[in-house]
C-alpha cells in the first residue's frame, strides 16, 4: 500500500471502504458544474473507483490515485498521476477535495507531494492536466505547481446543453526539480 505524508495530510492508496468519500467531491454543484451529467453520477463515479482500487494491485502499476486524508483518517479528497503514455513517459495529474476544505491549501499541499512521487519514482518526463477553461480554481492550482498553459482547445466538450473549451497545463521533470 502507498503511503506519502505532507506536513498535515497523509496520501494512500484508496480502500474499498472510502467510496463514499469519494464520490462526495463529485456530488457538489460546485464541483461537478464543469462535468457532463454523465460523469456526475453513481455509477459512472463507482466504475472509476473500482478501476483506481484494481490498480493497486497491477503488476505494472500505471495508475497512482491516491485518497488524501486528515491525520484523523477522514478522506478528503484525491489526487493522482496516471501514466497515460509509457513509452514517452507522459503522465496526467488530477486532484479533488470536498468543498468544506477549499481555500486551505490542501489541494496545493497533496498535488505537490504527488508530483513530487511521480517525477522521483516513476519514469514520468512530462506531467499534465485538462481542465475545462472557466475552472478556474483547477487553473490557479496547475499554475501554482509551476505548470505552463500549453494551450486552450475551442468548443471540444459538450455537455449541459453547451459547448465548453478546455484548457491544457503541463511540467517537465527538469522544471519541476528546478523549482524545489
Amino acid at each position: 500500500m502507498l503511503h506519502l505524508t505532507t506536513e498535515r495530510l497523509i496520501l494512500r492508496d484508496f480502500e474499498p471502504g472510502d467510496f463514499e468519500a469519494f464520490f462526495a467531491a463529485s456530488r457538489d454543484p460546485e464541483y461537478s458544474r464543469f462535468y457532463s451529467e454523465k460523469e456526475t453520477t453513481r455509477e459512472f463515479w463507482q466504475s472509476v473507483f473500482d478501476r483506481i482500487l484494481s490498480s493497486t494491485t497491477d503488476q505494472e502499476r500505471l495508475i497512482y490515485q491516491l485518497a488524501i486524508c486528515l491525520p484523523t483518517g477522514e478522506v478528503i479528497g484525491t489526487c493522482g498521476v496516471r501514466m497515460e503514455d509509457r513509452e514517452n513517459r507522459q503522465a496526467t495529474f488530477g486532484c479533488a477535495l470536498a468543498r468544506s476544505y477549499w481555500g486551505q491549501g490542501f489541494a496545493y499541499e497533496a498535488s505537490q507531494r504527488i508530483l513530487g512521487f511521480g517525477f522521483s519514482s516513476l519514469t514520468i518526463h512530462r506531467l499534465y492536466a485538462e481542465t475545462i477553461s472557466e475552472n478556474t480554481q483547477a487553473r490557479k492550482l496547475a499554475e501554482r505547481l509551476g505548470m505552463k498553459l500549453e494551450g486552450e482547445l475551442r468548443q471540444n466538450r459538450f455537455f449541459r446543453g453547451r459547448w465548453w473549451n478546455t484548457v491544457i497545463y503541463s511540467i517537465f521533470k527538469d522544471e519541476w526539480r528546478a523549482l524545489a
